[in-house]
């Protein structure tokens, strides 16, 4: 067990290096370099996807502190392009859902206050519309959103006071800025903030996070048709002797999620205070994760990940985000089934 330890120790610092190991290099799997995001550095931002297209805003950059812009990216030229800028107040660690060809972003924190409006942003006339039905619970920053069904699903999260599990979903109306905001029940998770989500066949999963400065190893998945939720897994070893004795790497806080064919991904993220690069797969057919190769660039936390599903391919995206003191603006595109390489580019 020491020697299994030393060898997982060994994996992390690699990760930082440049080096990697000999199992390291057995995990399928490639990290490519796309470029550098035109905006300024950031971490804590919010991204979001309408067709074919990603967009990012708000965030936190020492320069500027919180932020409200708004930049659009377009895969096929893999051009960024300024748009309206956030009409609330900027802050970072806000969350964000699409429906019906529209965006709602809310919730968040600007260091000093902690928000609970929501906006929505049409992307057809570049218009920002205050959502007039306000959103139920508390304010709260480094909830998890997402959208199944074209109804917004939000929840967890912390006000500084309390780290939260409650739960909401959103009907848009048919008018800018109008739907309805509805508690829902059954999450059995515990309380937490930094928690990730992903959806794969109509079903948010939600894992991961910090609570009372632990790691919760549950993941849960709710069926909004059903209003059921449901802990589908425990990421804790169970039998070391089996493919499943790495899953005590996979909790952790602030990571990111992004769904390629029908598997989700998680990578980056900290826990116990330390970053990691370990990047996971799952398969909702056999309900289990398998590793991966590792993000191959500077960890860090608080990154923005897409999942964009183009014509012929979907594709797993991640940008910006911090470690320590450092934010970024680089760019990276993962593909889950080809060579691990020392370089991309």
């Amino acid at each position: 067990m020491r020697m299994r330890n030393f060898c997982l120790l060994f994996a992390v610092f690699t990760a930082f290096t440049g080096c990697k190991s000999s199992t390291e290099e057995e995990l399928i799997g490639n990290w490519v370099t796309i470029g550098d995001f035109d905006g300024s550095t950031r971490n804590d931002a919010t991204g979001f996807v309408i067709g074919d297209t990603a967009y990012i805003c708000l965030g936190y950059n020492v320069s500027d502190k919180s932020l409200n812009d708004l930049y659009r990216y377009d895969p096929t030229n893999k051009t960024w392009e300024r748009r309206a800028n956030f009409p609330g107040e900027p802050r970072f660690a806000a969350v964000s859902f699409t429906a019906n060809k529209k965006a709602y972003v809310g919730l968040g924190y600007n260091g000093t206050t902690i928000y609970k409006d929501f906006w929505e942003y049409d992307p057809a006339t570049g218009v920002w519309t205050e959502v007039a039905d306000e959103f139920p619970g508390e304010e709260r920053y480094f909830a998890v959103g997402a959208s199944v069904n074209n109804t917004g699903i939000v929840g967890t999260g912390t006000n500084n006071k309390n780290d939260l599990k409650d739960f909401y979903t959103f009907t848009p109306g048919s008018t800018p800025g109008s739907g309805t905001w509805k508690q829902i029940s059954g999450y059995e998770g515990s309380k937490r903030q930094g928690a990730s989500c992903f959806v794969i066949d109509k079903y948010l999963y939600v894992l991961g996070g910090t609570s009372n400065k632990g790691y919760p190893v549950d993941m849960q998945k709710y069926d909004l048709a059903n209003n059921k939720w449901q802990k589908v897994l425990d990421l804790r070893n169970t039998d070391l002797t089996t493919d499943d004795d790495k899953y005590d790497n996979i909790p952790r806080a602030y990571a990111s999620t992004f769904v390629i064919n029908n598997k989700a991904y998680i990578t980056l993220g900290e826990k116990a205070n330390v970053n990691t690069a370990t990047t996971y797969e799952y398969d909702p057919s056999t309900n289990k994760w398998v590793e991966r190769t590792g993000f191959s660039r500077s960890t860090r936390t608080g990154a923005v990940s897409f999942s964009l599903s183009e014509t012929s391919k979907s594709r797993g995206l991640i940008l910006t985000g911090k470690s320590g003191t450092i934010r970024f603006d680089d760019f990276f595109e993962f593909f889950p089934t080809a060579a691990n390489s020392n370089y991309d580019d």
